[in-house]
């Protein structure tokens, strides 16, 4: 069986460390000198608050508890889509903890990469994956608890997409078939997250693009070569809406953090607060069908609190 574990506390080291215990500890995916890279969700520059980008409370506590291994090296690295990711970590509150713990924070959209076949690839058949990945004893990933209205979710396997270069563009028309009209929150003068070099479509670059010309089986084409050992999924402070199509959206407080070994595990599990499956997810049904990871939830144990609690606070 899979070991998956659900936490819900308001104190947010207490839920991250329980949620890791639960799934054997960190000891169970580092050991004593390993080179680690710890992967959040800072896909543009916005606030925890906003309920849009992995809490940095959330990585501090896995930073502490990596830190206990005596790491040969501990990064956070995160390869912004829409903005300079250092301005992004800088608006997601990362370059406190990067000073505090002396964690270094790494820019994937600047880093050298090197071209890795994709074995039955059907989207892709290489891609660039920048060699601070490549070289990392153990990748954990962090990604923030986005589940949308319409048939999508951006969870651990789609939160792998950020470690691909580079960052995109935003333009005032569309200039391509993978332009994708922004919220106006981003891109008026008077919009919550507005930033000046926002415009109303945004349109991806590199190899981010390259993933777009068949974007469900690229992004398992991507998981395929890309397993995190630990994933985490922030589900702290969580939008209800993150197209950020209705203004000024107020986040729900669940309080949760998921976590487990297995990314298909965890995004099955996380799925069910939003009453979906895999199945009904455009990137994870190819997943499911390739057989990338556990999505069958009669081999998932899930452990903690139960996911019923979780998901009535997502529906009040």
């Amino acid at each position: 069986m899979v070991v998956v574990s659900v936490m819900q506390d308001e104190d947010v080291e207490t839920a991250v460390r329980e949620a890791i215990s639960l799934i054997g500890g960190i000891k169970t995916v580092v050991k004593r000198g390993d080179g680690i890279v710890i992967k959040p969700n800072l896909v543009t520059a916005m606030p925890a608050e906003a309920g849009m980008t992995t809490d940095p409370r959330v990585v501090e506590v896995i930073i502490k508890l990596c830190q206990e291994m005596d790491p040969s090296f501990l990064v956070i690295a995160e390869g912004s889509a829409t903005v300079d990711t250092y301005t992004a970590f800088e608006k997601a509150g990362y370059e406190e903890i990067s000073a505090k713990y002396g964690v270094d924070t790494i820019d994937l959209n600047s880093q050298i990469t090197t071209a890795k076949r994709i074995p039955f690839g059907r989207g892709v058949q290489f891609l660039e994956i920048p060699d601070q990945i490549l070289e990392a004893d153990v990748l954990i990933n962090v990604p923030k608890l986005k589940l949308y209205r319409a048939n999508w979710a951006s969870l651990a396997v789609k939160n792998l997409v950020g470690i691909l270069n580079d960052q995109g563009f935003f333009t005032d028309e569309k200039v391509s078939k993978f332009s994708l009209e922004v919220s106006p929150e981003l891109w008026k003068p008077d919009g919550k997250w507005y930033l000046p070099h926002h415009k109303k479509y945004f349109n991806p670059r590199g190899e981010k693009e390259k993933i777009h010309e068949n974007l469900n089986d690229s992004i398992v084409d991507l998981a395929s070569i890309v397993k995190p050992s630990l994933n985490v999924i922030d589900g702290i402070s969580v939008c209800r809406d993150p197209d950020l199509t209705y203004y000024d959206p107020t986040p729900v407080q669940l309080n949760t953090i998921i976590a487990g070994k297995d990314y298909m595990a965890v995004d099955t599990v996380a799925l069910q607060i939003a009453d979906r499956t895999p199945l009904e997810i455009p990137y994870l049904k190819p997943a499911v069908e390739r057989g990338i990871g556990e999505s069958d939830l009669s081999k998932i144990d899930v452990v903690g609190t139960p996911i019923e609690d979780v998901k009535k606070l997502w529906l009040t």
